[in-house]
């Protein structure tokens, strides 16, 4: 099923939108399905496709075609549906989950990339990037109900706990986008650096500019923590309001904050200082500012909160720091470049894509050393995802 462009008009209030949605923010009571919390999911951008791989005994068992240059996959446990974004294709793929068979193949918006889904698993909000426009779908229907533009370069997107707000992250801009979801409008526009900063890119089209690459919610999902690159600075959103609460200060080059399993900390990488900025949930400072490394690409924490793996695409390694004494605690040597990682569910496995190599690397997360490598996984393994765990995209 396809659905086309013209089909979707890009107003900021349609009474269609306003009636859709609102039916998908208070969904009934929702079909059961098997468990697939040990599946991994892995996308390749190389192949155009999506490996699947029981962590039970770490084998590859499916390998799923998609469109072009697949970049994230999302996971709607109530619906037993997998979503692909194809970036060069200008769709996503709707897989079902007991078949591994795309359901459908949607047109969206120029470059979809980052994906999010909303609490109830019903409704996907995707990042157009080049096109500067966030796309709504309706998974249960699998159709684009909305396109929302005024975006700049959307990036990751987050839900507020009750699914009302959605916060966009603007990778060519100094603000954080705040859209009703209802409505599918943008209601208010949260500024994190000076705007001025803003003009780097527009004046330079070459220009390395990075604005904002996440709003992460604390474990309570009560604040947003978005990251400005350009500026070194950390913003606090309320995300139940939608108002900033406090700017704090970081390193060069700020890459995103990533929270602590057992919600004390986030967690931020400076890569322009290979350092790593410690900042407290509960008194909202930074409390710690660690070596690093540059070229960070995620972070992963252990369900106790004691570990912090920091994954280092440039130096192909894995920077421990230990949380309970926020300190250096260590150094795990890779074979390939890390894109990103996932640690299961049960939290004793960290499972990292090795880009350049075709492989999914293993690490005992307890013992904090690599136990192990998962082959046949593609040309250019770019992520992993699973069901149930805490999942992050570049």
């Amino acid at each position: 099923m396809s659905l086309s462009k013209s089909r979707i008009v890009s107003v900021s209030v349609s009474s269609f939108v306003g009636v859709a949605l609102a039916g998908l923010l208070w969904p009934g009571a929702a079909r059961a399905h098997e468990s697939i919390e040990h599946l991994l999911f892995v996308p390749d951008r190389a192949l155009a496709q999506v490996t699947v791989i029981d962590t039970n005994k770490d084998a590859v068992i499916a390998q799923i075609p998609v469109g072009k240059t697949p970049h994230q996959v999302s996971v709607s446990v109530p619906l037993g549906k997998l979503v692909v974004s194809n970036t060069d294709d200008d769709t996503i793929s709707i897989v079902d989950l007991e078949s591994f068979e795309t359901r459908a193949t949607l047109r969206l918006g120029s470059a979809p990339e980052h994906m999010e889904i909303s609490p109830d698993g019903r409704l996907l909000a995707v990042g157009n990037i080049e096109g500067g426009t966030v796309s709504l779908v309706d998974l249960a229907g699998e159709q684009e109900i909305a396109r929302i533009p005024g975006l700049f370069e959307p990036h990751n997107l987050t839900f507020s706990r009750d699914g009302s707000r959605l916060y966009v992250a603007n990778l060519g801009a100094g603000h954080v986008s705040v859209i009703d979801v209802a409505r599918a409008e943008i209601v208010a526009e949260i500024p994190v650096a000076e705007p001025k900063l803003i003009a780097v890119k527009a004046t330079d089209p070459s220009a390395d500019y990075q604005g904002i690459i996440n709003v992460t919610a604390s474990a309570d999902g009560r604040f947003g923590f978005a990251a400005h690159g350009e500026a070194g600075a950390l913003a606090v959103i309320d995300l139940d309001r939608g108002e900033k609460v406090t700017t704090l200060k970081l390193g060069d080059r700020s890459w995103r904050a990533y929270g602590t399993a057992h919600g004390r900390y986030m967690i931020v990488p400076n890569n322009g200082d290979a350092t790593i900025s410690i900042v407290s949930t509960k008194t909202l400072e930074v409390v710690a500012t660690l070596p690093g490394a540059v070229g960070v690409t995620g972070v992963n924490t252990d369900p106790a909160g004691k570990t912090a793996f920091v994954i280092s695409r440039a130096e192909e390694k894995i920077v421990l720091l230990d949380l309970e004494s926020l300190s250096l605690a260590g150094e795990i040597a890779l074979p390939g470049k890390p894109e990103t990682g996932v640690i299961s569910p049960h939290g004793k496995k960290l499972y990292v894509a090795l880009s350049g190599t075709g492989k999914v690397a293993v690490i005992d997360v307890p013992g904090r050393k690599l136990i192990g490598m998962i082959d046949g996984v593609g040309a250019e393994p770019w992520g992993t995802t699973m069901a149930g765990a805490d999942n992050y995209c570049h």
